[in-house]
């Protein structure tokens, strides 16, 4: 049994107790998660219809904090300071919770609850979010950026599906704090150079338990299980429970195929991205062993080989960036010539829809080194 507050202090866990200690520490682990979700002090989150309503204060950490807080990472398209701001401000919200989990603080959800309400209103902040996604790098704390960029994915997801707005919040929840027990693991083996442990592996298998009681204190019993069974996969040889198919929830299933993409297309400590259409690849060809095929089939219309901020090679050599796709024809996205045939920079912008092209095709990805600009 884990206790929440050796996790807190970065302990490793402690032999195998007897009943009577097991009991003594679930009370415990019950005072301690309820202390820290503030329960009790601050209550319950709000709906963000109510948060929207109000202006949100500005916090240490927020949008309009002092210049040592994380910047978004700059785009490669065009997008609104709005977008740029719901980005800044939920990387924000990730490094407070981080430290507040630390030092046992309260936590308070009404800046994601705010965040997420904003897209909810406004669709066309989401492809900007989206850009924003592909932009961050080696220069991102991945267990504070790669929940944002997996909850941009999984809201996309969600709408396709046609999700209401209290589901799009749930989801969205959910994938923002999937990872959010490995804020309670210890530095030593988060950033580990070199293999696991048993132990240490299994240190790390336990951030969905505590990121499911932390939930379940907030009063969130969906986001709870959703975060509990993001590592499931569809044909059981995910954790912790080893569930198959329709055993794992539908929202665990979005945010595992995301949160897989989102490392697979971001540099790790001990491991360089793979191009996007490269990604994408990956996990179609993982057909229903990992990922249902149903949301397989919704990931690749909605993600695409080639993503809106991805480089793409023609077949007259000249190199195009991505900047719309076209719903069923994932192949055949409108791009933006960046380097011409000769492989010379274009003075003027030239956009080419390649679904109505009988000419031009596309013949590979290009990573962004190789774009000569």
């Amino acid at each position: 049994m884990v206790r929440i507050s050796d996790l807190i202090k970065g302990k490793l866990p402690a032999p195998a107790a007897t009943p009577a200690e097991q009991a003594r520490e679930a009370r415990e682990d019950t005072m301690r998660i309820r202390d820290i979700s503030g329960i009790g002090n601050a209550g319950t989150a709000r709906a963000p219809a109510a948060i929207l309503s109000e202006n949100v204060p500005a916090r240490r950490g927020e949008a309009d904090a002092p210049s040592e807080n994380p910047e978004p990472p700059p785009s490669s398209g065009s997008t609104s300071s709005d977008s740029r701001g719901i980005y800044l401000t939920c990387l924000s919200h990730m490094q407070d919770l981080r430290e507040r989990l630390g030092t046992e603080k309260p936590i308070d959800l009404q800046l994601p609850l705010a965040m997420i309400g904003r897209i909810i209103a406004d669709p066309s902040l989401l492809d900007e979010l989206y850009q924003l996604t592909l932009a961050c790098g080696r220069s991102c704390d991945m267990y504070i950026a790669a929940p944002l960029n997996s909850m941009i994915y999984s809201y996309k997801i969600g709408v396709r599906m046609g999700y209401t707005p209290a589901m799009l919040t749930d989801i969205s929840l959910a994938a923002l704090h999937h990872d959010v027990g490995m804020f309670l693991i210890p530095e030593s083996i988060v950033h580990k150079d070199g293999k696991l442990t048993d132990s240490e592996f299994a240190a790390i298998k336990r951030h969905t338990s505590t990121g499911r009681d932390l939930f379940i204190s907030l009063g969130y019993p969906t986001v709870a299980r959703a975060i509990y069974e993001h590592h499931e996969r569809e044909s059981g040889q995910g954790y912790p429970l080893g569930l198959r198919g329709d055993a794992i929830c539908e929202y665990a299933k979005i945010i595992g195929i995301c949160d897989s993409y989102e490392a697979m297309t971001h540099d790790r400590p001990h491991k360089k991205a793979t191009a996007q259409y490269s990604s994408v690849l990956q996990l179609a060809g993982s057909k229903d062993q990992l990922f249902a095929p149903h949301i397989v089939k919704i990931f690749l219309d909605e993600i695409t080989l080639y993503p809106i901020g991805s480089y793409v090679r023609l077949n007259n050599q000249a190199i195009g960036l991505v900047v719309e796709t076209n719903p069923g024809k994932p192949l055949k996205p409108v791009i933006r010539i960046a380097v011409d045939g000769h492989g010379k920079k274009t003075m003027e912008e030239k956009l080419i829809d390649l679904s109505g092209n009988t000419i031009l095709t596309i013949v590979s990805g290009v990573s962004p080194e190789e774009v000569p600009l």
